[in-house]
This record gives structure tokens, sequence and C-alpha cells, in this order.
């Protein structure tokens, strides 16, 4: 499988934002990650509308016929959304983090849904930090981080991926916000793949070689 990371710059304009998510669906990979609140960053000041362009930029990238997944808020909550040629899974941020809390109604705790017999498992920024996860998501195929994370604990973010990826022997698929800091990864169960520093990268993963990984350093996952 063909995977690309979109580390995307949101600007102030909404539309424009998802006008360039939609361009760059066009592309060659097989399934594209996005960060968190790519379409509308954490626009507090004009609460109304970016939940009100939530809602209709589902029905638009439920139209695409390519799978993708990102963040983005409606019903006061900020929902992970997973789409392929439509909105297949969904769900809000359990784990908020400063402001969100005054704003953001509070969603599910993580889990696992299935696509294209694959289990995948999805992680919102904060979210990463609770490890209580991990141990839920052992053995899962694909772990999704999409993030807006702060570009002064960026060393977390890079570390706490990696963890994940070895504590788990998953492939964990990261993308944050180039405002705040441009960076991304595709790394496999031995912490080991590609760290996205530019606007995008792309690589193929084999989830058979997780498999291998597991059978050759036995820690209890299947």
């Amino acid at each position: 499988m063909k995977i690309e990371v979109v580390n995307f710059k949101t600007s102030k304009n909404y539309e424009f934002n998802l006008q360039q998510v939609i361009k760059r669906l066009n592309s060659s990979a097989s399934f594209l990650l996005f960060p968190e609140v790519a379409l509308t960053g954490f626009d507090y000041e004009n609460w109304d509308e970016v939940n009100k362009f939530g809602e209709y930029a589902i029905k638009e990238l439920s139209k695409i016929n390519k799978a993708f997944a990102l963040t983005l808020i409606y019903n006061n909550k900020n929902y992970f959304c997973f789409f392929d040629n439509g909105l297949i899974y969904k769900r809000a941020k359990y784990n908020l983090f400063g402001d969100e809390k005054k704003y953001f109604k509070r969603g599910n705790k993580p889990d696992i849904f299935e696509w294209n017999g694959l289990r995948v498992a999805n992680l919102i920024c904060f979210e990463l930090r609770f490890i209580e996860y991990w141990e839920k998501f052992k053995g899962v195929d694909l772990i999704l981080v999409p993030a807006r994370w702060g570009k002064e604990r960026m060393e977390h973010f890079k570390i706490l991926n990696k963890a994940l990826a070895l504590s788990t022997q998953s492939f964990v698929v990261a993308a944050n916000s180039a405002n705040e800091f441009r960076w991304g990864c595709v790394l496999d169960g031995w912490a080991e793949g590609i760290e996205i520093t530019n606007d995008s990268g792309m690589t193929g993963i084999d989830f058979a070689y997780n498999k291998k990984i597991r059978k050759k350093l036995n820690i209890g996952i299947q």
C-alpha cells in the first residue's frame, strides 16, 4: 500500500483550504493523512462559521473516490473522519487540551475500526500521550495520528510516535500541521521508516512485514 503524509498549512480561508485538500487527493497514493483541523484551524473567534463549514466540508469530501483522513470541527466537536468514497468512520476527540476544553464537547475514547480487512486505530494529537490506548492498540495494522502539535514540544511528538510503533508493533502514520511544525512519519514495528519534514511525503508499506517482526521479537502480539 502506498501512503502519503501531507503536513498541510491552514490558511484563514476555509474554502481555499478545502479546495487545496481536494487538489491533494489527486494523488497516486492509496491513502493520505492530513493534520488535525486542517480546514479551519482552531478559529475560536469565528466558532459558528467553523462549525457550519465542517458540516459542509463533510458533504463535499464524501463525493471523492479516495481513501484519506483528517479531523474537522462541527457540532462543537473535533471529529477524526476517515473517508473512502464517502465517510466510513468518525470519532470525536476525547482528551482535550488547553482552550479546547472551553469550546469543544468531549467525544469518545479512541478505538479500532476495520477498513479493507485492516484493523485501524486513531489518536488525535494530545491523545497520543495517553498510553492506556497503546495497550489497547497492540497488534493493529495501522495507527493514524493527525495532529496540530506545538513546535516547542516537537521532540515529544517524534519520540511518542516512535515509542507507539515499537510498543504496538504496528505501522504508525502521523501528520502535523505546518502552522506549528512541519513533521510527519510512516513507521513500521521497528519504529523505522520515513520522517517527512517537507510539505508531503509518500512511501509504500507491507503489512506482512510487521508480522515478521512480531514473530522475531515475540512480546505476545499475534
